[in-house]
C-alpha cells in the first residue's frame, strides 16, 4: 500500500481501496479501513510513520472491503467509530450484507468470505450524514446513497473523499455492472456530485484514482451515470416486446448486453443486486409492472399487455 501526500494535513493510502488520514492537533481521523486486519496493519504502520494517533475512524459504508480492518484498528487503538445507522448496523452483524444479498435467506457457504462477511464492529457514534465537525475535527459529512443505502463521504479542506459514490472507468469496464442497492439514488448523488466537484482539487474514490482536475472527476461521474442508465434502458429492451419475464431473464439479457459473463454465485447476486433496484426504479416510475404466473412473479412494460 502506497502513501500519497494530498496536502499539509491530508493523505491518502492507496491499496485495494483508497483509505484516507486527515491530521488534526496530532490527532488523525481514519476514512474507512480496507479489507481485513492486514490492511488494518498497514494503516497503523503509515500513520506511526506520520507521527498522528489515530482517534477516530469514519467508514464511508459498509462493504466489507471498506470497513473489515475496523475490528483491528479499534483493538489496536481505541479509535472511535463514526458510521451511519444502516451502515453501523452492517457493522455489528456482518452477516446482514451476505443475508440482504441472499434475499434474506441463510447464505451459502460461497457467500461467507472475507469479501463479503467482514468482522464485527460496534460503532460509538451514529451519523446523520451532514456534520461539519467530527472528533473535534472541522469537515463537513455528506450523504451519497446509492452504491450503498446511507454511504456518505467526507470533505475536508480542498479534498473529497466520496467512498464508492462512483467508480472509476477502468473499474465499470472490468466488473460491466457496478453494485447500487438504489439506482435512483445512485443517479441523483452522481448529479449533485458534478456540480459539487468543482470546490476540491483532489477527488477521492473508494478505488483506483485520485482526480486532481475538476474534468477528470467528472469524465469518471459520467462514466458511472452513462452505465446505469444503459442499465436501466436494457431492463426496459428486454421487457419491450410486451412479454412478462422474471427478474432472472432480466438479469441474464442485461448482462448479455453489458458484455458480462456471469460464472460464480458471488457474481450472480452482486449484480442481482443492481438490476433488482433497477426494476424497482422502473417500476417507481411507471414503467414497469409486477404481475404474477405460473407462481412466478414477472416484470411486464406499462401498456405491453
Amino acid at each position: 500500500m502506497q502513501l500519497i501526500q494530498i496536502n499539509a494535513h491530508t493523505w491518502v493510502i492507496q491499496g485495494g481501496a483508497n483509505i484516507g488520514v486527515i491530521s488534526y492537533e496530532g490527532r488523525c481521523l481514519i476514512i474507512d479501513s480496507g479489507m481485513d486486519k492486514d490492511v488494518g496493519r498497514e494503516i497503523l504502520q503509515h500513520v506511526k510513520k506520520l507521527g498522528l494517533t489515530p482517534s477516530a475512524l469514519l467508514i464511508t459504508h459498509a462493504h466489507a472491503d471498506h470497513f473489515g480492518g475496523a475490528d483491528y484498528l479499534v483493538r489496536q487503538t481505541g479509535l472511535k467509530v463514526y458510521a451511519t445507522r444502516v451502515e453501523a448496523a452492517v457493522m455489528s452483524g456482518p452477516i446482514l450484507e451476505p443475508l440482504y444479498l441472499f434475499s434474506g435467506a441463510q447464505p451459502p457457504r460461497e457467500l461467507q468470505h472475507k469479501f463479503l462477511l467482514a468482522k464485527p464492529c460496534s460503532v460509538d457514534t451514529i451519523l446523520v450524514g451532514n456534520e461539519k465537525i467530527l472528533d473535534q475535527i472541522p469537515l463537513q459529512i455528506l450523504s451519497l446513497p446509492g452504491h450503498s443505502s446511507e454511504q456518505v463521504g467526507v470533505a475536508f479542506a480542498d479534498t473529497l473523499f466520496a467512498g464508492d459514490a462512483f467508480l472509476t472507468p477502468a473499474i465499470l469496464d472490468k466488473h460491466r455492472i457496478p453494485f447500487y442497492s438504489d439506482v435512483q439514488a445512485g443517479l441523483t448523488t452522481l448529479n449533485t456530485l458534478k456540480r459539487q466537484t468543482s470546490s476540491f482539487k483532489h477527488i477521492v474514490a473508494g478505488h483506483g484514482e485520485i482526480y486532481t482536475a475538476e474534468q477528470q472527476a467528472n469524465r469518471a461521474i459520467d462514466y458511472t451515470i452513462e452505465r446505469l442508465e444503459s442499465i436501466l434502458k436494457d431492463v426496459l429492451n428486454a421487457l419491450a416486446d410486451g412479454t412478462p419475464r422474471t427478474t432472472a431473464d432480466v438479469l441474464s439479457a442485461v448482462a448479455t448486453s453489458q458484455g458480462a459473463t456471469i460464472n460464480a454465485l458471488s457474481q450472480y447476486v452482486l449484480y442481482q443486486t443492481t438490476v433488482q433496484s433497477a426494476l424497482s426504479t422502473l417500476y417507481a416510475s411507471g414503467e414497469l409492472q409486477p404481475i404474477f404466473q405460473d407462481n412466478q412473479l414477472r416484470w411486464q412494460r406499462v401498456g405491453k399487455a
